[in-house]
């Protein structure tokens, strides 16, 4: 029985004893009934501990593949695995699958091409904001779980340099500001750029303020601030007194509350701002209706659940 370890791959021999085993039986190199090697003997023949290969030997075991007999060994059990509808878990799933796969007489090599085509074709299931700074990325991620229910994470450009499988499976969004740096990054990846924007009502409650107003805006985010007093002024030109400051900068924002006619707090600050009580407080959002929309869309499951009675 050919077995193949690479100790300087990262999985763990144990593991890689598991997955070779278990393609055996589910191909039919192990047959039904068939005797595996003894713990020693084949930890010998592989150089590894004996418990390695008794903890693979459990593993197999708890997965239904093969069955201990005292004082005879260990055996492929007889039957075949369970029907689809008996998996409780996704690793039983593939198994039944795999096997299906093999008795019909696909090859490994063709399964694999498959799966991987299936994957490749899948909805990504989240949604990961790629950000050079994290208090934007955590702005972000937290409107999106607001708004949309969905998973959502956040990592900069050099974590992502680091490790590219934090993209793995998801829709990556970032502003038009980090689109190339990303693109060189991750040329393949999905993407979303998302441009910062003001909603009508928001632009309408900053236009019938009256001259000579203040405005304050409380963010927890810095990146926000220069965008948000630039946005304001567009808005009302000079005729009005704009304020920013952060959420850290607690003691500075409270002192202009009570001045201010209307203050601006992002989803991250709204609630703390909140309880100081402002005489008019809006809560703004920088990821847009039509934005997340094309989010949502985008997480959209393409596959059609089971009705409830066809379970």
């Amino acid at each position: 029985m050919d077995i193949l370890l690479n100790r300087r791959g990262g999985v763990s021999v144990r593991d890689q004893l598991v997955t070779q085993l278990e393609m055996k039986i589910l191909s039919g190199g192990l047959a039904p009934g068939e005797r595996l090697p003894s713990v020693r003997s084949l930890a010998r023949r592989l150089e590894v501990h004996h418990n390695t290969v008794s903890a693979a030997y459990g593993d197999l075991e708890a997965a239904g593949h093969v069955e201990l007999r005292r004082g005879s060994g260990v055996f492929v059990r007889k039957g075949g695995p369970a029907g689809p509808d008996d998996a409780r878990t996704l690793d039983q799933m593939i198994r039944l699958a795999l096997h299906l796969a093999f008795r019909r007489g696909h090859s490994g090599a063709a399964i694999r091409t498959a799966v991987e085509r299936w994957i490749a074709a899948a909805p990504p299931d989240r949604v990961v904001v790629v950000d050079p700074e994290p208090p934007i990325g955590e702005l972000l991620v937290h409107e999106i779980r607001q708004a949309l229910h969905a998973p959502a994470t956040s990592c900069t450009l050099e974590e992502l340099e680091r490790n590219p499988a934090l993209l793995s499976g998801a829709l990556a969004l970032t502003l038009p500001y980090h689109q190339e740096a990303f693109a060189r990054l991750m040329p393949e990846a999905a993407v979303e750029v998302v441009t910062l924007q003001t909603s009508d009502a928001d632009r309408k409650a900053i236009q019938t303020l009256p001259e000579g107003a203040i405005v304050l805006v409380v963010s927890h985010c810095p990146t926000v601030l220069p965008f948000a007093s630039v946005l304001l002024r567009t808005i009302r030109g000079e005729d009005s007194l704009v304020e920013t400051r952060l959420l850290s900068q607690s003691r500075e924002w409270r002192r202009l509350v009570p001045a201010a006619d209307l203050v601006y707090a992002d989803a991250l600050s709204a609630e703390t701002v909140a309880r100081a009580r402002p005489r008019k407080l809006r809560e703004f959002r920088l990821i847009g209706a039509v934005a997340l929309e094309r989010l949502r869309a985008a997480l959209a499951v393409v596959v059609p659940r089971l009705a409830a009675g066809k379970r």
